[in-house]
């Protein structure tokens, strides 16, 4: 059966601290977490562990070769599994901690089995405070929303209950949260282009980057 945990505003630090042990303990062992982020609830697993992301797939209904994107706590996190360039090393140190997905390469020496990345890796450093404590002690990690693939993102944890119920093993409820969505980037290629807009706007990249090319029309 499931864990529901409260880690929200005025949860004592050692009850956070107890629930971040027993997130990343979870997901060590080949279960699956669903944690507060910066933008919605998420459901995580190892992204080294075969089981936990077939298991992550099936209870998300996913296909076989959707990609599955990764997240960790910190940019150097992210560089032991993602190829990134000078100019989406620039973007991911103006951002990250934050609302930013960038598409990338993967490394090539990886083994793993985290969909087809030929096209592009989804890589993202969240800016929640518990996600940050839980991606530190775990490492490169995959990070979805908490919902079937198609449905709306979840923010409140009764929603994530009800829709991956006890294929995950431990649930921490931070209330909540403010409806946002990340801003997607593709790094892929020499042209930067926003290719979902999200909390952080055309404008916001352009100030520290203004060759971003707007692709959103095209979508």
């Amino acid at each position: 059966m499931s864990s529901v945990i409260s880690v929200a505003t005025g949860t004592s630090a050692e009850t956070i601290a107890d629930a971040v042990a027993r997130a990343v303990e979870c997901v060590q062992s080949g279960g699956l977490a669903v944690i507060p982020t910066d933008t919605s609830y998420a459901v995580i697993a190892d992204a080294f562990h075969t089981q936990a992301l077939d298991k992550l797939r099936a209870t998300k209904e996913y296909l076989r070769n959707v990609p599955l994107p990764i997240a960790a706590a910190s940019i150097e996190t992210i560089r032991g599994v993602a190829n990134l360039s000078p100019l989406a090393s620039d973007l991911a140190r103006a951002f990250w901690p934050g609302a930013l997905t960038i598409l990338t390469r993967s490394q090539s020496s990886l083994s793993w089995d985290v969909g087809s990345t030929d096209i592009a890796l989804a890589v993202r450093v969240p800016n929640h405070d518990v996600a940050q404590a839980v991606l530190a002690g775990i490492g490169p990690t995959v990070m979805t929303g908490a919902q079937k693939a198609g449905a709306p993102a979840v923010l409140e944890i009764a929603q994530a209950l009800a829709s991956l119920g006890d294929a995950v093993d431990v649930y921490l409820d931070a209330g909540p949260l403010t409806q946002t969505q990340s801003s997607v980037v593709d790094c892929t290629s020499e042209h930067i282009r926003l290719v979902r807009a999200g909390a952080l706007t055309l404008t916001d990249l352009r100030e520290i980057m203004p060759i971003v090319i707007d692709a959103t029309a095209s979508n």
